[in-house]
């Protein structure tokens, strides 16, 4: 037996040596290099991470070389308690309305036609949900149901993450293409390696003639982590061509660039930047605290509580569980009834004068101590003009980011875990997230449309300028706004775009400017209204509809109302309803309005119907002015006339007239 295993162990150092060979000849022959940080070993946990990324990053292009420096390792392992649910006739908890209850009674009914009621049955699909204390009847406590047991276990998870700087190099010039940070990371470091590369793939950015070229400068002792995660974003922007010059001078000093490049020194190449960036004066600050908090889950079988905000926080109310109520506006007073009422009974303060509430949701809650991860950072941006040596702009980031590491997810105590390196690279991203975005109002790209036809325009920029699908330009003629196009197809170098506003007595022309913008008239589509007539007062909301220049064109709104007499009907209760079409004419402030209203009546009886079917034709006559010439929508102050045709009657009467009056929100 020993001599076996000692041959299979002989075996797998051949294979692994004879692997370990065909990568590094696959890696001389591509031109890939990869480099340790000094505080990083090549191996990690018996992997040799050397092999693994020489293997994983290995699709090297023609004519380049590829530096793959890895500037950390290092892995995670957390615990979280789980609570399953398996099928067992002998179990104590039966499901119901999407979770587990534990039950009494573990017999089986079935339900019997003739004697209309259910009967014990071993082989019957019912169970008896005797602790079910909101049901409205009896019957409703049988449901269907197997029986389940609970399983209560601990799970420990590990993840891993590798953070490395992929930079791609020219050969036969030695130009920098590319300098990429990655962070990769998985539950093992080979699946770490390859989530790394999957993101590379989809952030690399390459050099363009065409672009921004841009060097980044971080001050000494600038954290490394959130270094990668500035320059990534950076990157993945595109529209800049992106140095790091002192990184770059970094790894040349642990490269060994004659075993890279043939030669015995070189010098890399940049074209001389127009812009410096300069990242300085960080602060970071990481405080993990620990304090009660509460956790609700909805429980409709047996809920105890109800939420209740005091001071800003949800906080748990005791109710008398099972209790419905009723209000007799007769008598004044609440009275129990179990099957109409819709209030229930909490246990109330001494300083609250009632203790009946309008609910429907109950729940459990967990009194849990999470720990909370804050991250603080803050730092300097400063935006140089080379050419010109004068600051362009320069902005203070400051952002504090609450990571919850650990907190439940159920009423049985299960836990959801977040990873504490997790929660500081998210930070970091945030903050690199907040720095794109601003760099992109400083460095807008520019491009010319070279034709148009309908809504479609042609922008003489694609991939070459750092141009993506969604953005959007603004066409500018004489110094005057004309138009807003939003790019649909990107290609190497053009676009092409959709046309989605013009500015009223305008047009977007070919052979004029586009600037890329963040700023741009958007068209929710959505009309909101209060009104008042001779019977009612309530609300309206709706669609509607305008074209390219902004112009509103017809609209469709559904309007629900309360009689000014609701509170004096005790009998039964009464909603106004209606549906109404409405076209534009003449310009904005003048509509003409078709449309049908009912009534919804509910009887104290439990009887509901509809009644007082109509007919509702008219005008609308309102103060709309547009905000702007490049901005969607207003508010104003209408007038409806409108004249109510009863589907029942046909009779023509002066009381059909109604005069509304209201206030309307256009988006």
């Amino acid at each position: 037996m020993r001599n076996h295993l000692k041959r299979l162990n002989i075996c797998a150092f051949i294979i692994t040596v004879i692997f370990s060979s065909i990568i590094f000849a696959q890696g001389g022959n591509l031109k890939l290099r990869v480099v340790f940080d000094k505080s990083v070993k090549p191996f990690y946990e018996n992997v040799d991470l050397n092999i693994s990324l020489m293997s994983t990053f290995s699709d090297v292009k023609e004519n380049t070389a590829r530096i793959v420096h890895v500037i950390g390792v290092s892995k995670e392992s957390i615990t979280r308690k789980v609570n399953d649910f398996v099928r067992d006739e002998k179990g104590d908890y039966v499901y119901f309305k999407g979770s587990y209850y534990r039950i009494s009674d573990k017999r089986r009914y079935s339900y019997d036609e003739k004697q209309k009621k259910f009967v014990v049955d071993k082989n019957g699909r019912y169970v008896y949900l005797q602790e079910y204390a909101w049901a409205r009847k009896q019957e409703d406590k049988y449901v269907i149901s197997d029986f389940y047991a609970l399983k209560s276990y601990e799970v420990q998870e590990t993840k891993y993450f590798i953070f490395l700087v992929v930079t791609d190099i020219e050969i036969s010039t030695f130009f920098i293409k590319s300098i990429t940070p990655i962070v990769g990371k998985g539950s093992t470091i080979e699946k770490a390696i390859e989530n790394a590369h999957r993101r590379f793939s989809t952030v690399v950015n390459e050099y363009s003639p065409d672009k921004l070229d841009i060097a980044v400068l971080f001050e000494k002792g600038f954290d490394p982590v959130l270094r990668t995660a500035l320059l990534t974003q950076l990157q993945e922007d595109t529209r800049y061509n992106i140095y790091d010059r002192l990184y770059i001078d970094e790894v040349m000093e642990i490269l060994r660039t004659s075993d890279l490049f043939g030669v015995e020194q070189i010098v890399l190449k940049f074209r001389p930047p127009k812009y410096l960036i300069t990242f300085e004066n960080l602060v970071q600050l990481d405080n993990q605290t620990a304090e009660d908090r509460y956790y609700f889950f909805e429980n409709p079988v047996n809920g105890q509580y109800i939420r209740r905000t005091i001071n800003g926080l949800d906080v748990p109310v005791r109710v008398e569980v099972g209790g419905y109520y009723r209000y007799d506006s007769t008598n004044k007073r609440y009275v129990f009834d179990i099957e109409k009422g819709s209030y229930v009974k909490y246990y109330k303060g001494p300083w609250e004068k009632d203790n009946y509430v309008f609910e429907t949701r109950f729940y459990d809650y967990n009194l849990y101590k999470p720990t909370r991860l804050t991250t603080f950072y803050s730092f300097l941006m400063k935006v140089f003009d080379t050419q010109k040596g004068t600051l362009v702009s320069s902005k203070f980031f400051s952002k504090s980011i609450e990571t919850i590491l650990k907190e439940p997810v159920d009423r049985f105590g299960s836990e959801v875990v977040n990873f504490h390196t997790d929660g500081k690279v998210e930070s970091y991203y945030s903050a690199a997230r907040q720095v794109q975005e601003f760099l992109q109002t400083v460095f807008p790209l520019t491009a010319v449309i070279s034709e148009t036809f309908g809504e479609k325009a042609i922008v003489e920029g694609g991939k070459n300028i750092g141009a993506k699908p969604g953005y959007v330009f603004q066409s500018v003629s004489e110094g005057y706004t004309t138009g807003f196009l939003r790019l649909e197809k990107v290609l190497e170098k053009s676009s092409e775009g959709k046309i989605f506003y013009i500015v009223p007595g305008d047009d977007v022309e070919p052979h004029t400017l586009a600037f890329e913008t963040k700023m741009y008239p958007n068209n929710i589509g959505l009309r909101f209204g209060m009104f008042m007539n001779k019977e009612a007062y309530g609300m309206k909301i709706g669609y509607i509809r305008s074209d390219i220049y902004g112009n509103y064109l017809w609209s469709l709104t559904f309007s629900l109302g309360i009689p000014y007499n609701a509170n004096s009907q005790s009998d039964k209760t009464i909603v106004p309803m209606g549906l109404e079409f409405s076209k534009f004419l003449f310009g904005e402030n003048f509509e003409l309005v078709l449309g049908t209203s009912v009534k919804y009546i509910s009887e104290n009886s439990g009887e509901t119907y509809i009644s007082d079917y109509e007919i509702v034709a008219g005008v609308t006559l309102s103060s709309y002015v547009r905000n702007s010439v490049l901005s969607y929508g207003g508010a104003c102050f209408y007038t409806s006339l409108t004249y109510t045709l009863p589907m029942s009657n046909f009779e023509l009467s002066q009381n059909n007239i109604n005069i509304s009056l209201g206030f309307d929100l256009r988006f």
